[in-house]
């Protein structure tokens, strides 16, 4: 493993991958954009949401149908309310 990959764990495996330059440069156009410290970083959380996606996606199902609950029960407040209890104009 090289040691110039900070995130790099003794139980990663490296993996290479050949890709068309143009998809390349789209590629490193979007880690920059999105806010990514790495071409690495941003493939791996790309490969995570591939394999984990479903999963991520039916916990936010599931809390998205107990916030409808707790709104339908009335146990919600307004932005405008929440900035007044608490004293933030954000």
């Amino acid at each position: 493993m090289a040691k110039s990959d900070p995130a790099a764990d003794e139980n990663d495996e490296k993996v290479n991958l050949r890709l068309p330059e143009d998809f390349l440069a789209d590629l490193d156009e979007r880690w920059q954009e999105e806010g990514y410290s790495s071409r690495s970083e941003f493939m791996r959380e790309a490969l995570r949401d591939a394999v984990y996606g479903s999963r991520l996606s039916k916990i936010a199902l599931e809390d998205l149908l107990a916030s409808e609950r707790q709104f339908e029960r009335g146990q919600t407040v307004s932005a405008d309310e929440a900035r007044e209890r608490f004293g933030t104009d954000e």
